[in-house]
């Protein structure tokens, strides 16, 4: 698990302060802490968010809105990882998750008030739940994400926008994060 929160040792060691405010960009790092997570799953190994920040930010990846699904699909693709943005239905997710982990773009906290988007999780497969529909496992970089690792489709299709960045199916090999 990854967090968004960058911490200031690393920040300092990669050069972030290029970038300016290591509070603010912790705030803004959500896109790259979740790319960190599927390089992790795929590859073991990823550069420190820091890095991949700056990196982001170098290639365009990011816009005043937001980190760009297809530019984080770009960032995978130069290390090997084939992703596309898609437009995937929240009643799809389920299905897409039996292959591979998928970026989607939700707001912070899954609220159920109508706002969409904001922000990137890494929904990485399904489980049982006791309401109708699977529950989403989840790897959310935010503080509220780390203590929790499912949301209910039924909640998350509330703040989902139909966007996410999907991934080639995962190697026999490679760990689900």
């Amino acid at each position: 698990m990854c967090r968004q929160r960058i911490d200031p040792a690393e920040w300092d060691a990669h050069g972030g302060t290029t970038l300016g405010d290591r509070a603010e960009w912790s705030d803004r790092a959500c896109g790259m802490a979740a790319l960190r997570m599927i390089l992790l799953a795929y590859l073991g190994d990823a550069p420190p968010l820091t890095e991949l920040v700056k990196t982001g930010v170098r290639d365009g990846a990011l816009t005043d809105r937001g980190w760009l699904h297809a530019g984080i699909a770009r960032l995978a693709g130069r290390f090997g990882i084939p992703s596309a943005a898609e437009a995937v239905t929240a009643g799809e997710l389920p299905a897409r998750l039996s292959d591979a982990p998928l970026i989607i773009s939700v707001t912070e906290k899954f609220p159920e008030d109508g706002r969409k988007g904001g922000h990137l999780v890494v929904a990485r497969g399904t489980a049982g739940s006791a309401r109708p529909g699977p529950d989403i496992l989840i790897r959310d970089p935010s503080a509220w994400g780390q203590e929790h690792d499912r949301v209910p489709l039924a909640r998350l299709s509330a703040s989902y926008t139909g966007r996410c960045i999907t991934f080639a199916p995962m190697p026999a090999h490679a760990g689900r994060q």
